[in-house]
């Protein structure tokens, strides 16, 4: 397992949110990423302000661990499905472990720019996964 964070069950250093993934894999950057599943940054903006609005249930303008979970644990089954292996400890703490990496004011929420944060850890690790599943 790669990475400054082993706690993230994402496989990549959240620290710098450059691909640090285990040396047999190989490495991929937030853009190479969009350019792989043909999306461009203004259109990546788009998604994450629809899906801020549909995650955010409580209307705060910031999204709880609660609200968090779900939006995890699809990213973990998504991992999974291609072929990525959790630990039972690494599922229970998904959430506490992403959340810990993106909320940059420790406030317990994650405003825009952290789920932002987020959801690109999300896509790097997805893809990362993808790719480590064809080689």
């Amino acid at each position: 397992r790669g990475g400054a964070n082993p706690g993230i069950p994402f496989r990549f250093d959240c620290t710098t949110s450059e691909a640090a993934m285990a040396s047999s894999t190989p490495k991929i950057d937030f853009d190479q990423a969009l350019k792989i599943i043909g999306c461009t940054e203004e259109a990546f903006e788009k998604m994450a302000q629809k899906e801020f609005k549909v995650v955010d249930k409580d209307g705060s303008g910031s999204i709880d661990k609660k609200e968090f979970a779900p939006v995890v644990s699809k990213i973990v089954g998504t991992m999974i499905e291609l072929g990525e292996k959790f630990s039972k400890e690494e599922k229970e703490t998904a959430v506490a472990d992403v959340m810990k990496a993106v909320d940059k004011d420790n406030n317990g929420t994650l405003d825009f720019k952290e789920f932002c944060d987020a959801m690109k850890l999300a896509i790097l690790a997805i893809e990362m996964a993808d790719i480590g599943s064809k080689v």
